[in-house]
């Protein structure tokens, strides 16, 4: 008897433990230039870096509906109005700093001023996003239905402009365009609920992950430029 319990013990810990990730983007590797010479004193005006997220709360309430009358062992039941319970989800967007808020760290971490009255150059990056192509669709839906519903495939792709200008002139001094892209496998012991719900291939994280990455990958190639600067 212990021992059966031992082994439905350990079964529904491996249910209950979630999902796996089995393959996953490989996050970039950079390093941010440090400032030299007489890049040091530059004063920097980092912009942009702005991202929104979408998140659903539910709103549970009460609703009347009625029910028609049906044939149940001989008899038939006369129709009637019964009050269930409902559940909506509502969106709602919230934006968020904390890209521009890394940014600004890796700026300060690697020498340069920011936060002067007057800056002498502007930093910009605009976020895109998200895209997603057929494929990808056409790509989840045999993962799901080749595995029966054990495993889930996503993937998330972001794109960044980076702007950099003189504000006393207004001129661009550098520009480039990034793309990122994400995408992810999980397997979960549980199928059909099991892998929809796992951390990895939720939108909000596919976005954070491109966005971080984009962040750091444009303050990378900034810095790389700006400590070039004479």
């Amino acid at each position: 008897m212990k021992k059966n319990f031992y082994i439905f013990f350990a079964i529904g810990a491996i249910l209950l433990s979630g999902c796996w990730t089995f393959n996953e983007t490989e996050y970039p590797s950079v390093e941010c230039t440090r400032a030299k010479n007489s890049a040091t004193n530059l004063t920097l005006a980092v912009t942009g870096f702005e991202s929104v997220f979408v998140d659903y709360e539910a709103i549970t309430g009460y609703s009347t509906v009625y029910v028609p009358s049906r044939h149940c062992r001989r008899h038939w039941l006369p129709g009637r109005y019964e009050t269930v319970s409902t559940v909506t989800y509502v969106p709602t967007r919230r934006s968020t700093d904390i890209f521009l808020t890394r940014a600004r760290e890796l700026f300060e971490q690697s020498g340069f001023l920011i936060g002067a009255s007057v800056p002498a150059v502007s930093v910009e990056v605009r976020f895109e996003g998200p895209f997603s192509s057929s494929s990808d669709l056409n790509r989840s839906i045999a993962w799901a239905l080749g595995t029966i519903f054990f495993c889930d495939y996503s993937a998330q792709e972001w794109t960044a402009k980076l702007r950099i200008r003189d504000n006393a002139t207004g001129r661009l001094l550098f520009n480039r365009d990034y793309a990122q892209r994400y995408e992810a496998n999980v397997f979960s012991l549980i199928p059909l609920f099991g892998p929809p719900a796992c951390r990895e291939t939720s939108p909000a994280q596919m976005q954070s992950w491109c966005l971080f990455a984009l962040t750091e990958r444009t303050v990378a190639d900034a810095t790389a430029f700006l400590s070039t600067i004479e």
